[in-house]
Order: C-alpha cells, then sequence, then structure tokens
C-alpha cells in the first residue's frame, strides 16, 4: 500500500512529479503557490534543450561578467542593494567554477539529459498533449566566425558527451529561416531540439490529466511543518489548511531553499529572474527555436505567436520586475530579424531557481529520509520535468537507475 505524498511546487517539475507518482498508485496532494496559469512554467521559453549541459561557472563567464553588469539592459545584471543577500551564493558559484567541478557539473547535467525527449514523449502521449509538441531542432546564431570561434570549447564539449550539432553558414541560414537577417552570419543547427507550442497549455493540460487521476491540487503558502515521532508528518498553509502525509517533496522552485532551510537543509539558491515578451502579430514566420549566442536571447515560434526571451536579473524574491529589460531583446530582435513587428507584444517575468554549480537538487533530505527535494533546475526546468518525476517516484519507492550523488542537497556544506 503507498502512502501520501504531499508535493510543495506546482511548476512542471512539480506536477512530473506527480504524474509519476499517481501511476504508481501513490496518493498525492500538490500545494500550489500561485494559480496554475501564473506558474513560472506556463511563460518560460518552451524548449526541450537536451545541449544545454554547459554551467555558466568557470572562467570565461568571470572574465565577460564586468561589461555585461556596467550595462544596466544587457545580458546579466544584478540589483546592487541586492549584492549583500547573494554573496553566499556568489562564494559558491567561484569555487565551482574550477576545472575538477566543472567538469563534474557537465558530466551531472549530461546524465540528466540524455532521456529527456523519451521521458517527454511518453508523458505526452500518455496525457493526451503530444500536439503540443514541436520536433524541427533549433538554430545557435553568431554575427561573425569569430565568435562562434570563441565558443569552439563548448561545442567540443557538447560533442564529446554524444550532443549532434552541424555547422552553417549565412547561406545555409537564410535557406532554413528567410526571416533572419545578415546579423545572423553563421553557427550551429541541433536537430536533438524541441519546442513547446504553448507552455501554459502543457502546464494546465497536465493539472487537468492529474486531477482526472484523482490528484487534489491546493492553493497556498507553507507556513509550517510540524515534526511528529522524529519525523516531519504534517503541513499548514498560510490559508489555515492542514494537511498530514508520509512523504514530502519540496519542488518549489525559487522558494524552495526557504523551505529547505526550516527543515535543517541550507543550501545556496538565488532567483535568477528572466524577462520575455510574446508578439501576436510579427508578421513573420519561424520554424525553428533560434538562440542568439552572443546576445543571450532566445526566440520560440509559439501559437500565440514569437517568444523572445532572455535576461539574468539577481534581485531577489520580492523586488519589482524592470520590463525595459523585455523591451530591450525586442530591440535586439529587431537587429537579427529585420521585417519582424515589435508592437503589441505581451510582457512576462519569471524566477528561475539558480543553483551556483548549475546542477539540480534532487536528493533525500540530510535530515529526513521521507522528504524529498526536486529544485533548483535553473533555466532546464521544462527540459528536466518529466525526467526528475522519475527519478523523484524511484527515491520514494525503490532504487533510481542513476547515481543521485552529483544532485544532493548538501554538496556544498
Amino acid at each position: 500500500m503507498h502512502g501520501h505524498t504531499v508535493i510543495v511546487g506546482a511548476g512542471i517539475v512539480g506536477l512530473c512529479i506527480a504524474y509519476n507518482l499517481r501511476k504508481k498508485g501513490h496518493k498525492v496532494t500538490i500545494v500550489a503557490r500561485d494559480p496554475l496559469d501564473a506558474s513560472v512554467s506556463c511563460i518560460n521559453a518552451g524548449a526541450i534543450a537536451a545541449a544545454e549541459i554547459i554551467p555558466l561557472t568557470g572562467p570565461s563567464v568571470l572574465f565577460r561578467a564586468p561589461a555585461w553588469l556596467l550595462d544596466p539592459l544587457g545580458p546579466l545584471h544584478v540589483r546592487w542593494r541586492h549584492l549583500p543577500n547573494m554573496l553566499p551564493w556568489m562564494v559558491s558559484f567561484v569555487a565551482s567554477g574550477t576545472a575538477r567541478r566543472r567538469e563534474a557539473a557537465v558530466k551531472a547535467l549530461a546524465t540528466l539529459v540524455q532521456p529527456v525527449f523519451e521521458d517527454h514523449r511518453a508523458m505526452l502521449r500518455e496525457t493526451g498533449l503530444s500536439r503540443l509538441l514541436s520536433e524541427k531542432g533549433s538554430l545557435f546564431l553568431y554575427r561573425s566566425e569569430k565568435s562562434r570561434a570563441r565558443d569552439q570549447a563548448a561545442w567540443d564539449l557538447r560533442r564529446a558527451h554524444g550532443i549532434s550539432f552541424e555547422a552553417v553558414d549565412r547561406g545555409e541560414i537564410a535557406a532554413r529561416e528567410p526571416a533572419l537577417g545578415r546579423e545572423a552570419d553563421c553557427g550551429y543547427f541541433l536537430p536533438d531540439w524541441a519546442h513547446y507550442l504553448d507552455p501554459q497549455e502543457l502546464i494546465l493540460g497536465l493539472a487537468a490529466f492529474l486531477r482526472s487521476m484523482d490528484c487534489e491540487i491546493r492553493f497556498g503558502e507553507v507556513s509550517d511543518v510540524e515534526v511528529v515521532g522524529g519525523k516531519p508528518r504534517r503541513l499548514r498553509l498560510n490559508n489555515g489548511q492542514d494537511m498530514e502525509f508520509d512523504d514530502l517533496v519540496v519542488a518549489a522552485g525559487a522558494w524552495s531553499a526557504k523551505l529547505s532551510a526550516r527543515l535543517g537543509d541550507r543550501f545556496p539558491l538565488e532567483s535568477q529572474r528572466g524577462y520575455n515578451s510574446t508578439l501576436p502579430n510579427p508578421s513573420i514566420d519561424l520554424e525553428t527555436y533560434l538562440t542568439f549566442a552572443e546576445d543571450h536571447f532566445v526566440l520560440t515560434p509559439m501559437s500565440k505567436g514569437l517568444r523572445i526571451g532572455g535576461a539574468v536579473e539577481f534581485g531577489g524574491l520580492d523586488s519589482a520586475p524592470n520590463f525595459e529589460r523585455s523591451r530591450a531583446l525586442l530591440r535586439l530582435a529587431k537587429r537579427y530579424l529585420p521585417d519582424i513587428n515589435i508592437e503589441g507584444g505581451t510582457d512576462r517575468e519569471g524566477h528561475r531557481p539558480a543553483t551556483p554549480d548549475d546542477v539540480p537538487v534532487i536528493s533525500r533530505s540530510s535530515n529526513f529520509d521521507n522528504v524529498i527535494y526536486a529544485f533548483g533546475h535553473g533555466h532546464l526546468g521544462l527540459t528536466l520535468g518529466p525526467t526528475t518525476g522519475r527519478l523523484v517516484e524511484a527515491l520514494i519507492t525503490r532504487t533510481p537507475s542513476i547515481d543521485l550523488t552529483p544532485y544532493r542537497i548538501d554538496r556544498f556544506c
């Protein structure tokens, strides 16, 4: 007889964990902090980014960071009032940039992304949501051969871990995506890449399927966790709701470290706020997901229009958004796509949970064997959601298929 699992977090990771547990017969209750259609998972770039195994740590990022920080609308921004709060994260970030730790992080990410397409396709078939997935590959674009050459080490590392790609020149780019102007001079085409036509429809569709499987979804914020007989056994929400559980899963994205700290597991987690704008009438047609490597933004063709997103902003969870960053992305897009109509877009922002080494936490608690953490997926939450769901289900019921040591909660202690 399976017990009752409470999952704190109703983004893509939490929903995928619930899906895998319900398939195995577990009673599952999900605690959602926000309405489902306001989830950060609804407003991402929609990518299954199986090539993204290169962490942001390392000397090259430290070398480029000062120039980025001096541009208030550049790809990286730190709100200076938040800087003292993120010092522990920064110390761990720098420490994660050694050759040995970067190599371990690449291996850990490569292991996680290896089965992602199989896991996504299986879940979509079973939930009736396969229509939402577009598998037309991706273009990584550079303004010059010199710029592409600067990233050669990262591309060599991807190839060494089995990721396929082919070099494309200006003529091949124009043949694949005629709307791209001459600013897109060269790049790579990645066939093993996919994107969702509407991440919000995916989230709402998964939630509807889970409810049809008798999975309960409650709304509220966790205000207390009660320990009974030496283990956490009861959760209390700020609206007065209580629920008892056998197992607790913390999958609350950027808010997860607050709850893990209450349970005795302190982890250096930061919010990377990202911005995007979805253009309903872009006046151009695109087929593939585009990554603009030098300017650090992406463009996704979706059913509701073109979504242009990017930027990394460190400012904490409570700071007000600066949507001028969304508008800066639109101006960048205009450089590469001269005929795009950038008017009438819907601007959104959300908090990505960032670990110092870019490796997520998929781990039992250091203190309680009935508490499991699944957070810190950064830019790869959607990519790794179904795979993380499968691994967490295995942690609760049997032995996982891979060694989860690289993803442990106490790796920075």
